[in-house]
Protein backbone atom coordinates (compact mmCIF):
# COMPACT_ATOMS: atom_id res chain seq x y z
CA UNK A 1 0.00 0.00 0.00
CA UNK A 2 1.86 3.12 -1.06
CA UNK A 3 0.88 6.71 0.31
CA UNK A 4 0.44 9.29 -2.38
CA UNK A 5 -1.22 12.46 -0.62
CA UNK A 6 -1.67 13.86 -3.81
CA UNK A 7 -3.61 10.76 -5.04
CA UNK A 8 -7.78 12.17 -4.95
CA UNK A 9 -8.70 8.02 -4.98
CA UNK A 10 -7.01 7.61 -2.05
CA UNK A 11 -8.86 7.84 1.38
CA UNK A 12 -5.91 9.32 4.12
CA UNK A 13 -8.53 9.21 7.31
CA UNK A 14 -8.76 13.17 7.02
CA UNK A 15 -12.22 14.91 6.62
CA UNK A 16 -13.60 17.84 5.03
CA UNK A 17 -13.89 20.63 7.39
CA UNK A 18 -16.32 22.73 5.00
CA UNK A 19 -18.44 19.87 4.26
CA UNK A 20 -21.40 20.51 6.05
CA UNK A 21 -21.77 16.98 6.88
CA UNK A 22 -18.23 16.69 8.99
CA UNK A 23 -20.17 15.88 12.49
CA UNK A 24 -16.66 14.24 14.08
CA UNK A 25 -15.62 18.00 14.24
CA UNK A 26 -14.81 19.24 17.94
CA UNK A 27 -16.04 22.44 16.65
CA UNK A 28 -19.89 21.01 15.88
CA UNK A 29 -20.14 19.19 19.11
CA UNK A 30 -19.51 21.80 21.57
CA UNK A 31 -22.43 22.11 23.79
CA UNK A 32 -24.42 25.13 22.46
CA UNK A 33 -26.94 25.79 26.01
CA UNK A 34 -27.64 29.36 28.11
CA UNK A 35 -26.02 29.65 31.54
CA UNK A 36 -28.21 28.43 34.31
CA UNK A 37 -30.88 30.49 35.46
CA UNK A 38 -31.23 32.76 32.18
CA UNK A 39 -34.91 31.19 31.48
CA UNK A 40 -35.71 32.47 34.89
CA UNK A 41 -34.47 35.72 34.58
CA UNK A 42 -36.31 36.36 31.14
CA UNK A 43 -39.70 35.15 32.55
CA UNK A 44 -39.06 37.24 35.69
CA UNK A 45 -38.47 40.15 32.93
CA UNK A 46 -41.78 38.93 31.33
CA UNK A 47 -43.48 38.49 34.50
CA UNK A 48 -42.74 41.77 35.77
CA UNK A 49 -43.15 43.54 32.90
CA UNK A 50 -46.78 42.10 32.58
CA UNK A 51 -47.53 42.57 35.99
CA UNK A 52 -46.72 46.58 36.12
CA UNK A 53 -48.64 46.49 32.40
CA UNK A 54 -51.99 44.96 34.00
CA UNK A 55 -51.96 46.94 37.99
CA UNK A 56 -55.46 48.44 38.01
CA UNK A 57 -56.23 44.24 37.53
CA UNK A 58 -55.30 42.96 40.90
CA UNK A 59 -56.45 39.31 39.87
CA UNK A 60 -53.68 39.30 37.09
CA UNK A 61 -51.07 41.57 38.68
CA UNK A 62 -50.47 40.41 42.28
CA UNK A 63 -50.33 36.74 41.18
CA UNK A 64 -47.72 37.61 37.93
CA UNK A 65 -45.76 39.91 40.48
CA UNK A 66 -45.27 37.35 42.92
CA UNK A 67 -44.34 34.90 40.15
CA UNK A 68 -41.54 37.57 38.73
CA UNK A 69 -40.11 38.19 41.86
CA UNK A 70 -40.25 34.28 42.64
CA UNK A 71 -38.26 34.01 39.30
CA UNK A 72 -35.61 36.57 39.93
CA UNK A 73 -34.66 34.75 43.20
CA UNK A 74 -34.58 31.20 41.33
CA UNK A 75 -32.32 32.33 38.70
CA UNK A 76 -30.09 34.63 41.24
CA UNK A 77 -26.70 32.71 41.85
CA UNK A 78 -24.15 33.53 44.15
CA UNK A 79 -21.25 35.02 43.46
CA UNK A 80 -22.52 36.34 39.84
CA UNK A 81 -23.51 39.53 38.88
CA UNK A 82 -27.42 39.55 38.58
CA UNK A 83 -28.54 39.96 34.73
CA UNK A 84 -30.66 42.65 32.98
CA UNK A 85 -34.12 40.69 32.70
CA UNK A 86 -33.44 39.49 36.48
CA UNK A 87 -33.11 42.84 37.51
CA UNK A 88 -35.90 44.18 35.20
CA UNK A 89 -37.95 41.29 36.73
CA UNK A 90 -37.42 42.20 39.97
CA UNK A 91 -38.29 46.50 39.63
CA UNK A 92 -41.40 46.11 37.83
CA UNK A 93 -42.70 43.19 39.77
CA UNK A 94 -42.00 45.30 42.66
CA UNK A 95 -43.71 48.04 41.45
CA UNK A 96 -46.17 46.04 39.89
CA UNK A 97 -46.85 44.74 43.48
CA UNK A 98 -47.03 48.19 45.10
CA UNK A 99 -49.23 49.23 43.13
CA UNK A 100 -51.78 46.58 43.23
CA UNK A 101 -51.27 46.51 47.04
CA UNK A 102 -51.97 50.35 46.94
CA UNK A 103 -55.08 50.58 44.52
CA UNK A 104 -56.89 47.75 46.70
CA UNK A 105 -56.38 49.72 49.85
CA UNK A 106 -57.71 52.75 48.45
CA UNK A 107 -60.36 50.98 47.18
CA UNK A 108 -61.13 49.00 49.95
CA UNK A 109 -60.86 52.47 52.09
CA UNK A 110 -62.86 54.55 49.95
CA UNK A 111 -65.43 52.11 49.57
CA UNK A 112 -67.66 53.56 52.42
CA UNK A 113 -67.72 57.26 50.42
CA UNK A 114 -67.97 55.60 47.51
CA UNK A 115 -71.81 53.63 48.69
CA UNK A 116 -73.09 57.57 49.19
CA UNK A 117 -72.88 57.90 45.80
CA UNK A 118 -75.96 57.01 44.65
CA UNK A 119 -75.16 56.02 40.74
CA UNK A 120 -71.82 53.94 42.29
CA UNK A 121 -74.33 52.11 44.76
CA UNK A 122 -76.93 51.88 42.15
CA UNK A 123 -74.10 50.50 39.58
CA UNK A 124 -72.90 48.05 43.09
CA UNK A 125 -76.28 47.14 43.64
CA UNK A 126 -76.87 45.48 40.00
CA UNK A 127 -73.59 43.88 39.71
CA UNK A 128 -74.31 42.24 43.25
CA UNK A 129 -77.74 40.96 41.86
CA UNK A 130 -76.35 39.66 39.02
CA UNK A 131 -74.09 37.64 40.50
CA UNK A 132 -75.81 36.60 43.95
CA UNK A 133 -79.26 37.58 43.28
CA UNK A 134 -79.73 40.10 45.84
CA UNK A 135 -78.96 43.33 46.34
CA UNK A 136 -75.72 44.27 48.18
CA UNK A 137 -77.97 45.24 51.48
CA UNK A 138 -79.65 41.93 51.66
CA UNK A 139 -76.33 40.31 50.68
CA UNK A 140 -74.71 42.38 54.02
CA UNK A 141 -77.55 41.30 56.51
CA UNK A 142 -77.82 37.73 55.01
CA UNK A 143 -74.43 36.63 55.03
CA UNK A 144 -72.53 38.60 57.65
CA UNK A 145 -75.24 40.20 59.46
CA UNK A 146 -74.58 43.74 59.32
CA UNK A 147 -76.85 46.17 58.53
CA UNK A 148 -76.78 48.69 55.94
CA UNK A 149 -78.49 52.45 56.47
CA UNK A 150 -79.59 54.09 53.94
Amino acid sequence: MSYNQNDPNQDHGQWDRWNSNASNSSYYNQPTHRPYGERFAIASGICGILSLSSCCFLLFSLPLAALGLLFAVLSYRKGRKMSTPCFTGILFSSIGLTCAIVLCIYSLAMMPVFMKNEVFRSQFDAVTEQIYGMDFAEYMEKFYGYTIEE
